[in-house]
């Protein structure tokens, strides 16, 4: 009974320490992360994992012939389920470094810039995890030349608002 009463302390004493990290590691983000941060993971998540994920769970059920992307089908052929999700991944990181050097360059004066262009990719990575799933249940989807469409469009928009913004701020 009293060796019991010890590994329920032990344990106690563990999550009780272990919230206290997760506190600290909060706090520590509460004060670095901005708007733009989130959008960076965000966009990792729809653009990147959701898409390449969906994409390549469409193709193994579907075949190759599915993804209208001939990159990503010789990619699927090639590698099978999960380089096609590592290389979207990939490609999602490039371009995301890509969007992170350009902030840094321009030391904060393209922020809504670069704001504008990540809900650009967050918004197709959406479009696609949507065309995908849609694909996979045998729903109608919108034609991938209409996802391109709305995407470079709203990619083209957002960016010149974002450097509107950018190139007026507000006093």
């Amino acid at each position: 009974m009293i060796q019991n009463d010890n590994t329920n302390n032990e344990t106690r004493g563990f999550f009780i320490e272990l919230l206290e990290l997760l506190k600290i590691i909060v706090m520590f983000l509460r004060g670095k992360l901005n708007f733009q941060h989130g959008l960076y993971f965000i966009t990792l998540l729809t653009f990147g994992f959701g898409d390449g994920i969906t994409a390549a769970y469409m193709m193994e059920k579907l075949g190759a012939s599915a993804e209208m992307n001939p990159l990503m089908s010789y990619v699927f052929m090639e590698q099978g389920i999960w380089g096609t999700v590592v290389v979207k991944i990939l490609l999602t990181l490039s371009l995301l470094f890509a969007a992170y050097v350009v902030s840094l360059k321009s030391n904060g004066h393209a922020y809504w810039t670069v704001n504008g262009f990540l809900i650009a990719l967050c918004a197709g990575g959406v479009l696609a995890i949507n065309s995908n799933l849609n694909t996979l249940n045998g729903l109608a989807h919108e034609a991938p030349g209409e996802i391109l469409v709305i995407y470079v469009v709203l990619t083209l928009l957002l960016i010149e608002a974002g450097s509107y913004l950018d190139r007026y701020p507000s006093t």
